[in-house]
């Protein structure tokens, strides 16, 4: 029997803010993060999960910590 194992994010979107959300760690196929230029000229740096074929997820951990916690480590 093989078991499913979650890893538990916050989702960072503007609609979820703040929930959490949990993503089948195998289906994890990129952690990435971008920077964005706001309308006042600020840059904004957004981390993202890319899990197919459900979709990609804006989340508020940073890359370092989401790769380490799938790790194991």
């Amino acid at each position: 029997m093989k078991v499913i194992m979650f890893i538990t994010l916050t989702n960072a979107t503007t609609e979820h803010k703040g929930k959490p959300i949990a993503i089948r760690k195998d289906l994890i196929v990129t952690v990435y993060s971008s920077v964005s230029t706001l309308e006042d000229g600020k840059k904004k740096t957004s981390n993202f999960v890319f899990a197919p074929p459900h979709g990609t997820w804006e989340v508020k951990e940073k890359v370092e910590d989401i790769v380490n916690e799938l790790n194991g480590v």
